[in-house]
């Protein structure tokens, strides 16, 4: 049964053979602060403010040189770059913020499609859940690559249906690719969450 304060006291003195001195007389447990700081409400009402400040203040930002140097130069040039070392002949241009190609193909990545929103919902899950400094960090910096890998491959992916089976569009475009890259950052953070949760239990004597 696990104690409601974010510390139990376990005495060692009513075990038989055990005969320590006072300042090893007693055992801290340090509970998982994710059990003892409000629970799963908590962590969604501040996660839901977070998120709600951080896509208003991104909102704010656009068409300033910030954003455009966000969207532009950190996702969109890489990934026509990217698109053309992998298959040359593409030939893909960006003109403004749409990939263009000579065979015909126009992908124009319009507001919500650069794949900013992840890196938002990342930042405020990671910063609602209790943790150290240390392990925010870390999700923090192995949460953005992955969530800027996912941005680029998703923009390359439509490029290639749009150009090799328009057909596809629609269902892959409205549905199967913007969730997935949410499906896979979700359990990213709980794979973290768990591990960080697990990590703030430690055995202190004194």
């Amino acid at each position: 049964m696990v104690p409601s304060q974010s510390e139990a006291r376990i005495a060692c003195d009513d075990i038989p053979g055990i005969h320590r001195s006072r300042s090893e007389r007693d055992v801290t447990v340090r509970l998982p602060r994710a059990e003892t700081s409000g629970g799963p409400l908590r962590f969604g009402l501040i996660f839901l403010t977070l998120f709600a400040l951080l896509i208003g203040g991104f909102e704010a930002l656009r068409g300033t040189a910030f954003e455009r140097f966000l969207v532009e130069t950190l996702i969109l040039e890489p990934t026509t770059a990217l698109i053309n070392t992998v298959t040359p002949n593409e030939h893909v241009v960006l003109v403004g913020r749409t990939l263009t190609s000579p065979q015909g193909a126009s992908l124009r990545v319009t507001r919500g499609c650069e794949g900013v929103e992840m890196f938002l919902l990342l930042i405020a899950a990671i910063l609602a859940f209790p943790a150290s400094l240390k392990r925010r960090l870390q999700g923090l910096l192995w949460g953005s690559l992955l969530a800027y890998v996912l941005s680029i491959t998703r923009l390359m992916l439509l490029h290639y249906i749009l150009r090799y089976s328009p057909t596809l569009w629609e269902a892959l475009h409205g549905l199967i690719l913007p969730l997935g890259p949410v499906v896979l950052m979700a359990l990213f953070f709980l794979r973290w969450s768990a591990s960080t949760a697990g990590g703030t239990v430690s055995d202190h004597v004194g």
